[in-house]
């Protein structure tokens, strides 16, 4: 029984690393790919600028918008679609045909004084 379960624990020692290797693989190829990404949307807004004649703005070196500036717009973009609901965006005005309210007399809202 000693033997079936050392077997087992060796066999899960492999399974555990090889996942292990596996996952961090990913992460790092998904790393680099992203990395890549970066590149070339600079690369296209580099091309772009300099087809416009914008050649000062596409010497810089620093085109990306700062991490900080990004996550604030990530996290309000975020916020506003979760809180809201939904709506159609249109916005309507009718023309009420009677101008009297009895919420905006000030007859309704003085009050009688106390004797």
């Amino acid at each position: 029984m000693n033997e079936e379960i050392s077997i087992l624990v060796k066999d899960g020692i492999v399974i555990s690393i090889v996942g292990i290797v596996i996952v961090f693989t990913a992460l790092f190829v998904l790393y680099r790919v992203f990395g890549w990404i970066s590149k070339l949307i600079s690369l296209n807004i580099r091309q772009r600028l300099r087809r416009q004649g914008k050649l000062k703005e596409a010497d810089d070196d620093n085109l990306m918008i700062p991490a900080d500036h990004s996550a604030a717009i990530a996290m309000a973009l975020f916020l506003y679609n979760e809180v809201h609901d939904e709506e159609s965006n249109i916005l309507t005005i009718e023309r009420v045909s009677r101008i009297y309210s009895p919420w905006s007399s000030k007859y309704y809202n003085m009050r009688k004084p106390v004797r």
